[in-house]
């Protein structure tokens, strides 16, 4: 039988004081400094050995990114050719939001015999295992903390299990936070029409202004990945436009901030037109315009009556008003 370990009550304000901590860790701390310190209030109300917190995603079946706590890298490694025999990712992926005690599961005696601890959870001293999968709201990618114990004889109890499972919404939307603060500067300034990606194409923040954008121009797009037209763009944080849509990529670290900007009725104009109707826009004559461009008056005149045509409009101070507000 399972290791059932006896309930005891939670202390309520132990736990206050861990989220209010969480909390100002997203908000404070820098995004590649975040699971160090999360980690590190987690162990102080449950004690824990090594840990590894990342990210996957079920189809193809893929670790994405991972961070690790007392642990070599090389765990990824071995793990990878036994993931599919693995009972305790099994049951997270069956019970997302949950979190699972090893102990709950199996006995210590059938563990041990497994071909996964003899290979792995030996190598890696992990005797005993607390977890938990969630779904990003964004992106569908799994995300995944499970912390591990190295004394056989110390499983973790019913008590913790229920700690860390109240815990975790407030870590991952801590995570949320101190990763917009990474890839966005500034907040307050975001636009309606913007998302954060990985280089891989994940969305993992957005505006639904964004989304409607992308179901504008790829009516059949669906799923957390964004198109595959936009994949090289964001990989590489180039800018690209598809019709009047102009999308800036910008590089912050692992991840990149996208936002869309509407292409302006300028975008229309020849550089020439653009220069003469700016200055014409700012007061100056044909005279003084064809002067300083050393052309004729008459083709500055033929040029502002193109820009005229193309930005519709009839009287020289809605043409200014365009011209003004476009060049802001």
């Amino acid at each position: 039988m399972p290791i059932l370990s006896a309930p005891s009550p939670l202390d309520p304000t132990a736990l206050n004081n861990v989220i209010l901590d969480i909390h100002r860790v997203g908000y404070e701390v820098a995004f590649s400094a975040f699971q160090r310190a999360v980690l590190e209030l987690l162990g102080e109300i449950i004690p824990f050995d090594s840990a590894w917190w990342g990210n996957a995603a079920s189809e193809p079946l893929e670790i994405h990114r991972l961070y690790l706590h007392n642990c070599d890298d090389s765990i990824l490694q071995a793990y990878v050719p036994y993931m599919e025999q693995d009972f305790f990712r099994a049951a997270l992926m069956a019970n997302p939001g949950t979190t699972i005690n090893m102990a709950d599961l199996t006995t210590r005696a059938r563990f041990v015999r497994s071909e996964l601890y003899q290979k792995v959870g030996k190598r890696y001293q992990i005797e005993w295992s607390l977890g938990t999968l969630l779904l990003e709201p964004v992106s569908s990618l799994q995300e995944f903390l499970t912390l591990w114990r190295h004394d056989g004889k110390r499983p973790f109890s019913e008590t913790e299990r229920l700690a860390k499972q109240l815990l975790m919404p407030h870590i991952a939307h801590a995570h949320r936070m101190a990763r917009l603060r990474e890839v966005v500067d500034d907040p307050r300034e975001r636009r309606d029409c913007w998302a954060v990606a990985d280089e891989r194409g994940f969305l993992r923040e957005a505006h639904p202004g964004f989304v409607r954008c992308l179901r504008e121009h790829w009516p059949d797009w669906h799923g957390s990945r964004l198109p595959e037209a936009m994949h090289a763009a964001v990989r590489d944080g180039l800018p690209m436009q598809v019709g009047r849509m102009k999308l800036s990529v910008t590089r912050k670290g692992a991840f990149r901030l996208l936002q869309v900007h509407a292409a302006h009725a300028l975008d229309d104009l020849s550089p020439r037109e653009r220069e003469i109707v700016e200055r014409y826009a700012r007061g100056e004559t044909y005279a003084a315009i064809a002067k300083a461009l050393l052309i004729s008056p008459s083709t500055v005149r033929n040029h502002i009556a193109h820009c005229y045509r193309k930005l519709s409009v009839n009287n020289k101070a809605e043409l200014a008003r365009r011209v003004l507000q476009g060049t802001r």
